[in-house]
């Protein structure tokens, strides 16, 4: 829809296009597609209207410093040389980090030593993973996001957040399916009794905040695509109202399709929806322990692929609930399970990969290949990024929406994860101490407390929303924020707080 502003009250207002594509479930669940440019007959009058038209068109706003920020572009882009010796820095990083413990004693002495049972390792990379996720999903523009949003390789914090989920349940609950196998079940069904109460309240407790004039809640109410979802980058803008019909609860009569929607996980803040994957993905989980524990890995992993190749191939959904729109089921599995596996055998995949030490250097060539290739990322180019230019971004993204998909986990993305968790694992081993001493003392308590930390994020995300300073877009002072957002859950998580009330 497109409307030449006529008004003197909007002098500087040439046009407002309405092009967009909403959900609603108020009779059912639903589509609307408004956009003209869906329809090409639509578009191509429009077009020729508005060629007709006195209307000189141009960026409907300056491109970025909407709000005092900084100014938008494409950061700088470093190509040809630049780019060479980027990548030849990276290599000569890496074979420094490999030689050094095997040249230099008093390198070799800062080798992970912990005697406790407990792998120190793993909620490191698990508090890493919950720091992406708080960054990414808070949303503000700050130095964190060169960081966090795809600088490790393609890789975001979600799939390491599940895989390691899957990893320390197999390493938990393993060593107990042989023997008491009615005792695993039990825990993990109140445990995923456990999250899905805490999904419920979650997606209540945002609809009832959302009811406060006084609080903008839009941020956890609604949904802009990031060209990242199962619309792929075509669908970049499209916006979605995630409680579209659940205001009929305050109506009488109720819509019928409201409290199934309720109770199947329909609605809620896309910042929490995963937790429906998790409790779906725990009420599996006894028998893949079972399997494993009457030696069937292998057939374990045979089927867990299968279910990925057709989750990804097919595109099946099978249930209802919001967390297929992101975490498809039959995709998103792979890694829980991969990372299930992993955990009940990781004293002999360790071992292995100890006397098989090619296999950790190719890993770790290939992690680090992988994120010098995201670096040229295209679509997460913004005003202070630096990425290489090693391949044209036509062919750039062609190669990303073909082998490296979020939301379907696409076949490249998942090597990534896979051979980057191997290589930061090694790593850890091999420099524990530094690590430790560095950033130790800061994640590992996070990692510990990821469930705790993941509530409380959405709390966060709806003050963040509410204080209109954080909303300008300037990068230094949001990166401040962050920093005092990090230490605060930091604080939280050492002091206990609520820790009585709320699921750790």
């Amino acid at each position: 829809m497109l409307a030449v502003a006529s008004s003197e009250g909007f002098g500087h207002i040439g046009a407002v296009i309405w092009d967009e594509r909403t959900s609603t479930r108020d009779t059912g669940v639903a589509a609307i597609d408004w956009r003209l440019a869906g329809q090409p007959g639509i578009a191509a009058a429009a077009g020729a209207k508005l060629a007709e038209s006195a209307l000189v068109t141009g960026p409907v706003t300056s491109r970025g410093n909407l709000a005092g920020g900084e100014s938008g572009g494409a950061g700088k882009v470093l190509g040809g040389i630049g780019a060479w010796t980027t990548a030849g820095g990276l290599a000569a990083v890496v074979g420094l980090l490999w030689l050094l413990p095997r040249f230099l004693p008093r390198v070799a002495g800062w080798a992970y030593g912990d005697p406790s049972s407990r792998d120190s390792r793993v909620d490191f990379l698990r508090g890493l993973a919950i720091v992406f996720v708080v960054v990414n999903h808070v949303g503000m523009t700050s130095l964190f996001q060169l960081f966090t949003q795809e600088a490790v390789g393609f890789v975001s914090g979600a799939e390491l957040f599940v895989l390691f989920s899957g990893l320390v349940l197999g390493m938990v609950f393993g060593p107990r399916v042989k023997d008491n196998f009615g005792d695993v079940v039990d825990h993990t069904t109140k445990r995923a009794g456990k999250l899905y109460a805490t999904a419920l309240t979650v997606l209540i407790g945002v609809f009832l905040i959302s009811l406060v004039p006084a609080i903008n809640a839009d941020t956890l109410t609604s949904f802009v695509d990031q060209g990242t979802g199962a619309a792929g980058h075509g669908g970049a803008g499209r916006s979605y109202d995630l409680y579209a019909g659940m205001d009929s609860l305050l109506h009488f009569p109720v819509a019928p399709e409201v409290v199934p929607g309720i109770l199947l996980l329909q609605f809620g803040p896309w910042q929490f929806n995963v937790m429906g994957l998790y409790v779906v993905l725990l009420l599996a989980s006894p028998l893949v322990l079972w399997a494993l524990s009457r030696g069937k890995a292998l057939w374990v992993l045979a089927a867990t692929t299968a279910l990925y190749a057709a989750g990804t191939i097919f595109r099946i959904r099978l249930l209802p609930s919001e967390f297929e729109d992101s975490f498809p089921l039959l995709v998103w599995q792979v890694l829980f399970i991969v990372g299930m596996v992993a955990g009940y055998h990781r004293q002999r995949i360790i071992d292995w990969l100890a006397a098989h030490s090619w296999v950790v250097v190719a890993c770790t060539v290939a992690a680090a290949a992988l994120a010098f290739l995201a670096w040229g990322n295209p679509y997460l180019a913004n005003s202070f990024d630096v990425r290489v230019a090693i391949l044209p971004d036509t062919a750039y993204r062609a190669l990303y929406d073909a082998y490296f998909g979020r939301t379907y986990l696409g076949v490249g993305r998942l090597l990534n994860v896979l051979v980057l968790v191997v290589a930061a694992y090694a790593l850890l081993t091999a420099y524990w101490k530094p690590a430790h001493r560095a950033l130790g003392w800061f994640l590992i308590p996070l990692g510990r407390a990821t469930l705790y930390v993941f509530i409380i994020h959405v709390a966060l995300i709806a003050v963040i929303a509410n204080i209109p300073a954080l909303q300008e877009g300037r990068v230094l002072f949001n990166t401040a924020a962050y920093a005092v957002i990090l230490a605060l859950l930091w604080v939280m998580v050492r002091t206990r707080f609520l820790f009585r009330v709320i699921p750790t």
